[in-house]
């Protein structure tokens, strides 16, 4: 699994249920961690980039 927050990628089993970063600290419900990856990689999908801060970017036009 890769760390919603700085991309480090984090091997866990199925039975670890918490994501704990190595390299950033950052620790969340693995379920948690997935969903951020999931909706990350959604927005970028659609040119959407999620700051650091909280903010959104529109990196292209949402619609054609």
């Amino acid at each position: 699994m890769h760390c919603s927050n700085c991309g480090h990628k984090v091997p866990l089993t199925l039975s670890v249920r918490t994501h704990s970063c190595p390299k950033c600290k950052t620790v969340l419900d693995r379920d948690e961690n997935a969903a951020i990856n999931i909706l990350n990689k959604g927005l970028n999908e659609v040119g959407i980039i999620l700051s650091a801060c909280g903010g959104l970017d529109i990196d292209r036009p949402m619609f054609a």
